[in-house]
This record gives C-alpha cells, sequence and structure tokens, in this order.
C-alpha cells in the first residue's frame, strides 16, 4: 500500500498564519469557485498527472505568478527534505479536501457575491484555501499513524498485525473515494442495477413501489430508467481529459429527468461521509446546463444510490401499498442470497457439489450462505450487505472503528455471531462432522477455504483482510478446531465477483490456487516466504507495502501478468436490451 501524503499549508507558507477559509474565497463569484472545485474533482483520482507537486503548480498557476510559485515550491521542497517519504509521494490534490471545499462553497459563499479580485490574487487564495483545507483534512489521528509509520523498524514492517493495523487506520475513511478506476465502477454499477431490478420485478410486494418508481421519473419501466441515467454517465465515460464535465440538455424532458439528480441551491450540502453530494452529484450552473460534482458519485447513482430513490419513494406510499422492511429485502434476499447464489452459479458451473444459501436454510439453521465441495477441499461463503456508519468512519480513535468493525464482523451488542464467528461455527460444524447439509464430507483430510463477501467497496480497503483475519483464528482456537486444515479467511467483494467471473468460470485463472496464493504471499507474509527474492532494501519494503492490499487488487495484478481482458458481453448484451425493450 503506497501511502499519499498531502500537502498542506504548512509546508506552502511556514513563516504565514493561516486566514479563515471565507477570507480566501471573498471578492470571487460564487460560479467560478465551484468551476475550479469541480475542475480539481474531475483529475483522475490516485493516478493523475497533476498528483506530481510540480505539474499542479504548473498548470494551476499563470506565468505572473511565475514568483509567487517559485517560493511555495522551494518551501515544499523544504518541508520534504526534512521527512522521510520522497516528494513523488506528496500530492496537492487530495479528493476529501476538494469535496468539502466545494460543500462550503455551495452551503457558504453567497450567489449573488461577484468578482473583485484579480486572477493574480485568485490564483493566489484559492490555492491557499486549499492547501489549508488539507491541513485540516490531515487530522491529528493522520499525523500521529504517519509518525508511527516514520518510525517503523523493518521489525514492525514484517510484523503482520501491526503492519494491518496501521494500514487500516491510514486507509479506511477513504477507501471508496480513492483508486476508483470508473469503467471498472460502471460495470459493476450497472450490472448490479440491473440485477436489482431483475430481482424485485419479481416480488409481488414490490408492483406498486415499482410503477410508483416509474411514473416519478416518467419512464415506461426500468431499462428506460437506466438507459437515461446512463445518458449523464456516459458523459463520465467518454472524457478524455482531466477537467470538469459538463452536460447540456436541450429537451425539456430529459431536463425534468436530470433535475431530479442535481444539488438544489435551497439544499445544504455539508453532511458527514458527503452523503447529500452522493445523492445529487451534479448542479445546475444554467438553464439547460449541468456540471458534474464528482464523476465517480455521478457512477454510483446507477446501484449505490438506487435503495435510497426507491425508498423515498417507498416512504411516501399509503402504508397498505408499502413494502415492508424494503431495506432487510435488499440486504438479504437480494445480496445475501440471490445476487450471490447468481455469481456462484455461474463461475462455478454444474461443477462440484454446490447447496445456495435458501436450499442450507431448509435443511438447518446457521448454515452458510454458499456451500462447495470439490472432494476434500470446501468453500464456505458467508455474504454480508453491511455499511459502516458516517461517524465510524471518520473515527478520531482507531478503537471506535474497531469496536464497529467488531459489532458488524465479528459479535453484535446482543452477543449475536456474525460474520467472522458464523464462518468459525461453520468450520466446527463441518470439522466435527455436524453439517446436515452434506453427509459426504471426508473430514480426517478436508481443506477448508471460509470466504467473506462484502458489497460495499470500503470493506476491501489495505490491511482489513490480515486484521481480521486474526479475529478468526482465535475464534477457532476458542472452539478446538483442528487449524492446519483450515485455511485463512479471505475477503473478496461482489464487484470483483462480477467483474471476474468469466475468468473463473472459463478457467482463465483457478479461484483455489489463487486463494492459497493469497494466504500464503499476503495474509502470511514474511521475508522467508517471498514469492520472487527482492533486490533491494526498497524493492523489499515496497513488498511489504503490496503485502496488505486487498484481495481485489492482487487479483487485478495476476490477471494483468496473463494479460487477460475482462469479457464485457453481458453488459453490452444488457445494453442493448435496453433500446430494444423500452416499450416492454
Amino acid at each position: 500500500m503506497r501511502v499519499k501524503i498531502e500537502i498542506n499549508f504548512q509546508a506552502c507558507f511556514p513563516s504565514e498564519t493561516p486566514k479563515e477559509l471565507s477570507e480566501y474565497l471573498s471578492g470571487i463569484a460564487k460560479s467560478d469557485l465551484l468551476k475550479a472545485c469541480s475542475f480539481f474533482l474531475g483529475f483522475e483520482t490516485g493516478h493523475s498527472k497533476y498528483s506530481y507537486v510540480p505539474n499542479f503548480l504548473k498548470m494551476f498557476f499563470s506565468p505572473e505568478n511565475s514568483d509567487f510559485v517559485e517560493e511555495v515550491f522551494s518551501n515544499i521542497l523544504e518541508y520534504v527534505k526534512e521527512r522521510e517519504y520522497p516528494l513523488e509521494q506528496y500530492d496537492i490534490t487530495y479528493v476529501i479536501s476538494i469535496l468539502h471545499l466545494f460543500e462550503f462553497i455551495f452551503d457558504k459563499i453567497p450567489d449573488d457575491q461577484i468578482t473583485t479580485k484579480t486572477t493574480k490574487e485568485i490564483e493566489q487564495d484559492i490555492f491557499k484555501a486549499y492547501v489549508l483545507l488539507n491541513q485540516r483534512t490531515m487530522t491529528d489521528r493522520d499525523a500521529k499513524i504517519f509518525s508511527e509509520s516514520n518510525k517503523e523498524t523493518l521489525d514492525d514492517r514484517v510484523n503482520n498485525l501491526r503492519q494491518a493495523e496501521n494500514a487500516v487506520k491510514i486507509s479506511f475513511h477513504n477507501y471508496d473515494l480513492i483508486n476508483p478506476d470508473i469503467y471498472k465502477l460502471f460495470y459493476c454499477q450497472f450490472l448490479r442495477a440491473y440485477y436489482y431490478f431483475e430481482f424485485l420485478s419479481t416480488k409481488d410486494e414490490c408492483k406498486i413501489l415499482l410503477e410508483s418508481f416509474y411514473d416519478n421519473y416518467s419512464v415506461k419501466n426500468y431499462k428506460e430508467y437506466l438507459k437515461k441515467l446512463i445518458g449523464i454517465i456516459h458523459r463520465v465515460l467518454i472524457r478524455n481529459e482531466e477537467a470538469y464535465i459538463d452536460i447540456l440538455i436541450n429537451n425539456t424532458e430529459d431536463c425534468q429527468f436530470i433535475d431530479k439528480h442535481i444539488a438544489n441551491s435551497n439544499d445544504k450540502l455539508t453532511e458527514t461521509d458527503f452523503i447529500n453530494i452522493r445523492s445529487t452529484p451534479l448542479y445546475k450552473f444554467e438553464e439547460g446546463k449541468y456540471r458534474i460534482i464528482f464523476p465517480p458519485f455521478v457512477i454510483e447513482m446507477l446501484y449505490n444510490g438506487l435503495y435510497f430513490r426507491l425508498k423515498s419513494i417507498n416512504d411516501s406510499l399509503p402504508k397498505v401499498d408499502k413494502v415492508k422492511n424494503l431495506y432487510n429485502l435488499k440486504t438479504y434476499e437480494y445480496s445475501e442470497q440471490y445476487v450471490l447464489s447468481k455469481l456462484l452459479k455461474e463461475i462455478f458451473g454444474k461443477r462440484y457439489i454446490q447447496k445456495s444459501g435458501t436450499e442450507l436454510d431448509q435443511i438447518m439453521d446457521g448454515a452458510p450462505d454458499y456451500y462447495v465441495r470439490n472432494g476434500k477441499y470446501i468453500q464456505v461463503f458467508e455474504s454480508k450487505d453491511i455499511l459502516i456508519s458516517k461517524e465510524g468512519k471518520q473515527y478520531e480513535d482507531f478503537s471506535d472503528l474497531k469496536n464497529e468493525l467488531s459489532i458488524k464482523l465479528f459479535e453484535n451488542e446482543k452477543g449475536n455471531r456474525k460474520a467472522i464467528r458464523q464462518l468459525a461455527e461453520t468450520v466446527r460444524k463441518i470439522l466435527f462432522n455436524e453439517a446436515e447439509y452434506d453427509s459426504k464430507i471426508p473430514t480426517k483430510n478436508v481443506q477448508i477455504f471460509p470466504i467473506l463477501v462484502v458489497h460495499s467497496r470500503i470493506f476491501s480497503s489495505p490491511g482489513l483482510n490480515r486484521y481480521i483475519n486474526e479475529w478468526f483464528r482465535k475464534e477457532l482456537n476458542k472452539l478446538n478446531c483442528d487449524i492446519p486444515r483450515v485455511h485463512d479467511v479471505i475477503l473478496i467483494d461482489i464487484d470483483t465477483l462480477i467483474l471476474y467471473k468469466d475468468a473463473f468460470k472459463n478457467k482463465k485463472v483457478s479461484l483455489w490456487k489463487l486463494m492459497l496464493d493469497y494466504e500464503k504471499y499476503y495474509i502470511n507474509f514474511s521475508p522467508e516466504n517471498l514469492k520472487t527474492k527482492p533486490k533491494s532494501i526498497q524493492e523489499f519494503h515496497m513488498m511489504c507495502d503490496e503485502s496488505v492490499d486487498p484481495f481485489s487488487l492482487f487479483l487485478d495484478r495476476e490477471l494483468k501478468s496473463i494479460r487477460y481482458i475482462p469479457n464485457f458481453n453481458e453488459i453490452v448484451e444488457k445494453l442493448t436490451t435496453l433500446e430494444s425493450d423500452i416499450n416492454e
């Protein structure tokens, strides 16, 4: 895991006392401020050419600010020189700071504010406002983590649990905002939305809800709804430069549709975890003219925002027409049963002994969500469609996050088993011949692979797999299980299964072998257990950093090494049906 460190106000202006944010933003028209933020938010997060500090400074400032830039860059170099990391590891463009800046401008700057400052002053003051927010978002928590990281010894770097905990501390709070591949994101968001609509369409109790949803968006069915939404998203997918993205609409009907997805000037955007921007990730700057705030949020309107749009419609229905427990319908019946079973049946085909969660529940209580056995090799799946609270994500003390993770993934406040304890109990039942759903398990030489499938990308943050695996191992010890025959928990996000299901199905790669490699070289990383020997201490440190990467990143690298290209036939077929089946 490569750590990016934000360039803050102190690094740029070591002898200057910062002013209030509103002072820097005064004397600049609100429309220009929002445009500047949208421009920054249009950068490719994680791999932008503007992540390199000199490139950003050269791009942002005009020649008349050359003396100012020279002084700022000199100060940055002095700041970096006093610290461990090289300049390449520092970044001015931190997405969380820009989102906070956008919120502040949208909510606090008057609509009628006009420009009175010169271009030279505007560039300097927007830059100062930006690095000031970098300093504020670089919290005491982050500063402490980086300070501890700087003091790490070689022994610390190969201490698996300590390294995993540090990775979670650094990355968990912003992992879902950093480094999204927009094409993979679109692929998975579209298919998940399509599957979700297919599922809801089979439920009689959802008929009125879906009809009301279609009426609200003035569409005939979910295919027309998705087609119209993709009309907005299309601009993100085809852009060829890092900048703000505008959408021009000259059709009244299309304007009415897009108006239901924009940030309204009467609403307040400021909200923990950017919930309001996620819900309405566009704003209107002129009639028929819209600007995207943050491209990944626009793509996530497809699926991540779908439940909340449905919930809003459901809440407005008469009591007799409401879908009871809509949330449970999504998280349990859809996520943990329908979509998981759909994907795994495609991946494994007719091979092996397989049982879905629905089948298992009819046989015995406390069964896993999916079960696969290939001779002596068993995979047991637990699926959890859960979220961390917005307060939990912005933890100041790691013990707060640790406690919430434990409640969501190990044991809740009532002492009920959650995913990790459930997997351990399933393993115990298999080893002690109590698994009623398979009477032919070769218990004397069985090999068990426990898998936790999560439905939110944030749970694939670096270090978390190794961290929760420690809970799993301790629980197995309590249950007196035969440890050598039980493999480590592998945490896989649902998007990874969607994206690479054809690679597994067509045996381009073996899921079993990939899990063994990830277990050996990542979860149980050690200098004695390296797949390839490092040529330098720097390369070894890089291997240490990579060892906390989630299974999804490991799989990306493995498939890239064999030049595998994901099969997009399914999405092409479904996109085609949006055109042909609108009149259903």
